[in-house]
C-alpha cells in the first residue's frame, strides 16, 4: 500500500501533537512543521520509537514570518514526495502586536501564514488526488460582525487580542470555502472545524484574569479534541468539502462565514500581500 504523507503545523504540543501521534499509528509519515526543533524533538522521538521505522520528521516553520513559510514549503517540495494531508493547526490566541511582515499578529499567524503555506503546496495536494486540507478554526468566529480590512495591517487594537483572534478564525472558514473550490476539481477537499475548547498552549498569551472562564467552559484534552480532525481527514463526505464542522458534524457558521463574496475578497487580499513569496 502506498504510504500516505501528512504535514501538520504546530505539532510539537497540544492538538497538533495528538494528531501527529494518531496519524503515525495509521502508518502515515508526518512532517511536524514547528518553530523550535528542541521543543519538537520529544514528539518526533516518541513517534519514531513507537514504530519500526522513521515516521516523523521536523520542518522549521515560523508562521509569523512569511519568509520562513516560503522556506518551509521549499524544503518540503525538494523532497519530491506526495502530500496527502495538510493540517493547518498552529495558532495563537490573546496575543497582541504585529508580525515581522506588518500584519496584525493573530491574523498574520493564524490565517496568512497558513494561506501562503497552502498555496505553495497546493500542486502537491492536487497531484496526490483525494488529498485533504483541514483548517483549525474556532466557534469564536461567531462573535465577528465585520472584517475591518485596514486593521489587518495594524498593531492589535483590542486589549485582550480576543477580537482579533475571532477575526482570524473567521478567515480560516472563508479560506476553506474558497480553497475547496480549487481543490475539488481533482477530487481533493478542504474542511474547517472547531475542535472544542482545548487545554493547550494556544492560551498561554491570554490575560490571566480571563483564564478561569476557559475552565468553566470545560476544557477538553488534546486527545479528546482530535475526534473531529479524524472525522474530516477520513470520514467526511466529499460533498461536505468547504464546510465547517463541530463535534464531527457539519455545523452552520455565522452569516459572514457563508458570504462567498467575502471569501473572494479575503482570498484576493491574501494573494496580494503574499505575492512576493509565491
Amino acid at each position: 500500500m502506498e504510504k500516505k504523507i501528512a504535514l501538520i503545523t504546530g505539532a510539537n504540543t497540544g492538538i497538533g501533537r495528538a494528531t501527529a501521534i494518531e496519524l503515525a499509528k495509521k502508518n502515515i509519515k508526518v512532517f511536524l512543521a514547528c518553530k523550535s526543533f528542541e521543543r519538537t524533538k520529544p514528539v518526533i522521538d516518541f513517534i519514531n520509537k513507537s514504530h519500526d521505522r522513521i515516521l516523523a520528521e521536523w520542518l522549521e516553520l515560523d508562521l509569523s514570518k512569511l519568509r520562513s513559510v516560503k522556506d518551509c514549503a521549499d524544503k518540503f517540495l525538494l523532497k519530491n514526495i506526495p502530500l496527502n494531508f495538510l493540517i493547518n493547526n498552529a495558532g495563537v490566541a490573546g496575543i497582541r502586536g504585529k508580525t515581522d511582515d506588518g500584519f496584525e499578529a493573530a491574523f498574520g499567524i493564524n490565517h496568512l501564514g497558513h494561506f501562503l503555506l497552502t498555496k505553495l503546496l497546493i500542486y502537491k495536494l492536487i497531484q496526490a488526488e483525494n488529498s485533504r486540507v483541514v483548517n483549525i478554526s474556532s466557534r469564536a468566529h461567531h462573535n465577528v460582525k465585520s472584517i475591518k480590512w485596514d486593521n489587518l495591517q495594524k498593531h492589535t487594537l483590542s486589549f485582550t487580542g480576543i477580537e482579533e483572534y475571532a477575526v482570524s478564525k473567521l478567515a480560516n472558514i472563508l479560506f476553506t470555502k474558497k480553497l475547496n473550490l480549487v481543490l475539488k476539481v481533482n477530487n481533493s477537499h478542504a474542511f474547517c472545524l472547531h475542535p472544542g475548547v482545548v487545554d493547550t498552549q494556544i492560551w498561554r498569551q491570554l490575560p490571566f484574569f480571563l483564564r478561569p472562564i476557559l475552565k468553566l467552559r470545560g476544557l477538553l484534552t488534546p486527545e479528546e479534541s482530535i475526534a473531529t480532525i479524524r472525522h474530516c481527514l477520513f470520514e467526511a463526505k466529499p460533498q461536505e468539502g468547504g464546510k465547517y464542522f463541530e463535534q464531527s458534524r457539519v455545523s452552520e457558521p455565522n452569516k459572514l462565514a457563508q458570504d462567498e463574496k467575502l471569501a473572494e475578497q479575503l482570498w484576493a487580499f491574501s494573494e496580494k500581500v503574499t505575492k512576493v513569496f509565491q
